[in-house]
């Protein structure tokens, strides 16, 4: 599907998959930020240290479409390619 060094050719619902985003939330400890990135479930608050799951998860696509499972492999390669 994709090579190395190639973009793959993707469904615009992965996107915040294989391009993360940071999004913020407020602690709901200390009411600090946590910041959770777009391919998390969980983050961890700046101010009191803890870990907190995203809140309300919405559905995605790989929740219902029928080609999840290749978009799943999309993301796993992107991640396993990303150094971090």
């Amino acid at each position: 599907m994709s090579g190395i060094g190639k973009s793959p050719q993707t469904c615009p619902g992965i996107s915040k998959f294989v391009r993360p985003v940071p999004e913020f939330f407020k602690c709901p400890e200390c009411g600090g930020q946590v910041e959770i990135w777009s391919d998390e479930d969980t983050g961890i608050c700046v101010s009191c240290n803890k870990e907190f799951p995203r809140p309300g998860k919405e559905k995605s696509c790989l929740d219902w479409c029928e080609y999840a499972d290749k978009c799943r492999e999309i993301i796993r390669e992107k991640k396993t390619l990303t150094p971090g």
